[in-house]
């Protein structure tokens, strides 16, 4: 792969490096100084198979709390959609009014976008740690660009789908009756304006290039990785 296609596949964890001032939004491993990226206190990390097996977040992570809520309301008439409300607990009821609140910007991916960028920083990690080398990271980040593209259709509704997720997740503690103001409250958190903030400041040039639908000649999938295979 070309120097460009590397970084569009590192872009889809640039809200992470947003968030983290020493990080670099096109370097293969995330930052420079492992005293920056602790995989092993905040994810349990220690070990190259306990990467992979966490790669698979990207799939079951906080999205699949609120995917059925994205796609109901796509299909839902007015009156339909009401009436599955009237079904649900406090909680699913929150959760079913963030998506139906956020469709327009995030589109029927949701907040996968969350997922997927989440897991593009630990393999950008897990290059700085050794776990894995860079031709397995840029193959194992094109099955992640492959979700993307599949559930998103521009560079916007994704970094949009990060940005509700990272919300979503950190109301997650939240009293039920509680959720729908803490929902309401999250577009003026430091944490999410920060990440729009930068990424507009610092990012804008970086996202001028690379174009949402740019080919990706992606390498085969390395024998190094053995038995591990990800559709």
């Amino acid at each position: 792969m070309d120097e460009l296609e590397q970084r569009w596949l590192y872009a889809l964890s640039a809200p992470l490096v947003a968030l983290n001032p020493d990080a670099d939004y096109t370097a293969p491993t995330y930052c420079f100084d492992l005293k920056h990226v602790d995989v092993e206190g905040g994810w349990g990390i220690t070990t190259r198979q306990q990467l992979l097996d966490m790669l698979s977040t990207a799939d079951t992570g906080h999205a699949t709390q609120l995917n059925e809520a994205y796609r109901q309301w796509e299909r839902c008439l007015p009156s339909e959609w009401q009436a599955l409300l009237e079904t649900l607990d406090t909680r699913q009821r929150a959760f079913y009014e963030l998506a139906s609140r956020t469709f327009g910007e995030c589109g029927s991916g949701g907040i996968r976008a969350w997922d997927i960028g989440r897991m593009g920083f630990l393999l950008r990690s897990a290059v700085l740690h050794g776990w894995i080398d860079l031709t397995e990271s840029l193959w194992l980040h094109g099955r992640m660009a492959a979700r993307a593209r599949y559930y998103y259709d521009s560079w916007t509704s994704y970094l949009n789908g990060f940005v509700v997720g990272k919300a979503f997740w950190h109301c997650l503690g939240n009293k039920d009756e509680e959720l729908n103001h803490e929902y309401d409250r999250q577009g003026d958190y430091i944490g999410t304006t920060v990440v729009i903030r930068k990424l507009d400041r610092d990012a804008r040039a970086l996202f001028a290039e690379l174009p949402w639908d740019m080919p990706l000649q992606l390498p085969e999938r390395p024998d190094s990785l053995g038995e591990f295979d990800w559709s």
